[in-house]
């Protein structure tokens, strides 16, 4: 199936077992006039399970299909199909994209094959990285316009939760075709 949209609205943020709860300095009140980005200083990854008593028992229940508490090291296929309606970066009114995907410090683009003037550019382009959870689950998409002079302008980026996507039960067992056809 086709979605029209990001993944992410289809399938509520993945967070069918998996919640992002962010997590602030300092006391929360509505007197203070502090800025809720400048507290920000991280985010808890969990679920909460609440069971009355009688239910709970004494077999623990909670931790049943619960990770274990060690790094856990996958390989992410990101398939870079298209672009559409890109924002112009150069004075003709077009750009020169090329991908950038980052995951924690491990880096991969398509800089040496940019497409020149192009705002819908199609990249048919596949990179494999190797994630280890928890510890870098963000990856970033961005895409850049390569100048030949100067540095290269950043037209656009996306972040993805890798590690909510892999704990979901919507996620996905395998990648679109090797091969496909404009």
């Amino acid at each position: 199936q086709i979605y029209n949209s990001e993944l992410e609205n289809e399938f509520g943020n993945f967070e069918d077992w998996l919640c992002i709860f962010p997590l602030h300095r300092g006391k929360a009140n509505e007197d203070e006039d502090g800025n809720e980005d400048e507290n920000f200083v991280g985010k808890y990854k969990g679920s909460f399970y609440v069971y009355p008593t009688e239910e709970a028992g004494t077999e623990p229940k909670v931790s049943q299909g619960v990770p274990r508490n060690r790094p856990i090291k996958v390989l992410v296929r990101v398939y870079i199909v298209k672009a559409t309606n890109l924002s112009p970066a150069d004075p003709n009114g077009k750009a020169d994209p090329y991908v950038v995907v980052t995951v924690g410090q491990e880096q991969r683009d398509t800089k040496e094959r940019y497409i020149p003037k192009q705002l819908n550019p199609v990249f048919g382009e596949v990179m494999e990285l190797t994630v280890s959870f928890p510890m870098e689950s963000e990856l970033t998409v961005a895409i850049f316009d390569h100048d030949l002079v100067g540095s290269d302008d950043l037209i656009g980026e996306t972040k993805i939760d890798l590690e909510n996507r892999f704990y979901s039960k919507h996620r996905a067992n395998c990648g679109v075709a090797s091969q496909y056809d404009m």
